[in-house]
């Protein structure tokens, strides 16, 4: 069949233009999220559109589009700084940003059960320091990109750089170099990732470099759900300690959790014994990539998982690659993906600065979507090619 219509221009023209109509996913790159939701205390979705949001009561904090703490236009309401949108410059949602401080002395854990300043140094980043208020109050922000972020305050797309939907995380304070290109599908994940609970209308939740090994200063603030597929669908922020205020005053609030409350979250068995010392709690916050009530899940099928010992603790690293910054070689590559670009940290940018390159990830469109399309871009380019020769003719 394929040889008949590669063989023959106004067949294969034809069925390539029907396959355009019936499946325009084929040849086209998916730029946004379907549903960008925050959630716990209510379900607030967030303005996909920067006229929306001025219309909802939002306010735009910059005028400029590149400033120090971030990329984007970002927009806050009222008291809620938990999911701050932010815009790229043609007013479409490009990314989500959390700030947060912290109870003036307040003190968490370590794996020896001492006591220690929060945030712990050993999560900075993708935690960054944002400014203080002049009262002893330091703030701190975790931000995420849903595009390439140096397309977020550009026209122009780079070498080397595939537009299309993502997720980011920023790692230093210029997001266009310093960020952390999450896989869009789970398969992708490198073993760092251990595979937690599936929770229905949260999916399958992985975490990075969970064991009961874990050192607590060590727990990571970033967690990625997928869904039943293996599909990106949701992610979340993780900090130890308790906020400063829990509830905003539009009903979105953080997520609180305490030793008994753990399975909300969690598989218990993969925790570390420091995280039930007494008085031992966290918080954060879900965002949202797809419709929550698509996130089912069904009995495991044991192909798609196969036994693993990431559970216990066999994993490549120690800790995240940014986590590792002082101990990193100018120019050693470590493989956060397991099976593509690594990792390039360069000495002297140091702490916040790490340089998270990954170009593999990146895919136009599903074949779930359109099981002909793998093929359809042969026969498109074919197609011109022989109508082409047959004109000449």
């Amino acid at each position: 069949m394929r040889e008949y219509m590669t063989s023959n221009p106004v067949v294969a023209l034809t069925l390539t233009l029907l396959l355009l109509v019936l499946c325009p996913r084929a040849y086209r790159v998916v730029e946004t999220w379907e549903h960008v939701t925050v959630r716990y205390g209510v379900w607030e979705d967030l303005p996909v559109l920067q006229s929306a949001a001025f219309q909802r009561g939002y306010r735009r904090l910059n005028d400029v589009c590149k400033t120090d703490y971030y990329h984007g236009f970002m927009f806050s309401r009222g008291d809620n700084t938990k999911a701050m949108p932010i815009y790229d410059l043609n007013g479409a949602l490009a990314g989500v940003q959390s700030r947060f401080r912290l109870p003036i002395g307040q003190r968490g854990y370590n794996s020896q059960n001492e006591t220690i300043s929060l945030p712990p140094v050993e999560v900075m980043p993708p935690v960054l320091k944002a400014f203080s208020d002049g009262r002893g109050s330091q703030h701190y922000t975790v931000t995420a990109y849903f595009n390439h972020p140096s397309l977020i305050c550009s026209p122009l797309v780079s070498p080397g750089v595939l537009p299309g939907r993502g997720l980011y995380i920023q790692m230093g304070f210029n997001p266009a170099r310093h960020f952390l290109s999450v896989p869009l599908h789970d398969r992708d994940l490198s073993p760092l990732w251990v595979r937690g609970s599936c929770l229905p209308q949260m999916g399958t939740h992985y975490f990075s470099n969970l064991s009961r090994a874990l050192p607590c200063e060590k727990l990571y603030p970033l967690f990625l759900m997928y869904n039943w597929e293996g599909q990106l669908a949701a992610f979340g922020w993780l900090f130890q300690g308790r906020p400063y205020s829990l509830r905003s005053n539009d009903g979105v609030e953080w997520f609180r959790l305490t030793t008994p409350t753990y399975p909300f979250l969690f598989d218990t068995s993969q925790l570390p014994p420091c995280m039930f010392q007494e008085g031992f709690q966290v918080f954060g916050i879900h965002v949202y990539l797809r419709r929550h009530e698509t996130l089912v899940c069904p009995r495991e099928n044991p192909q798609r998982y196969p036994p693993s010992d990431k559970a216990h603790g066999n994993i490549r690293h120690s800790a995240p690659a940014s986590q590792q910054t002082h101990d990193i070689n100018n120019n050693e590559k470590i493989d956060i993906r397991g099976n593509y670009d690594g990792v390039n940290i360069s000495r002297d940018e140091q702490f916040n600065s790490v340089d998270i390159r990954d170009k593999a990830n990146r895919k136009p469109s599903s074949s779930n979507d359109c099981p002909v399309a793998r093929d359809s871009s042969l026969i498109l380019l074919t197609s011109v090619i022989l109508l082409f020769m047959s004109v000449v003719r």
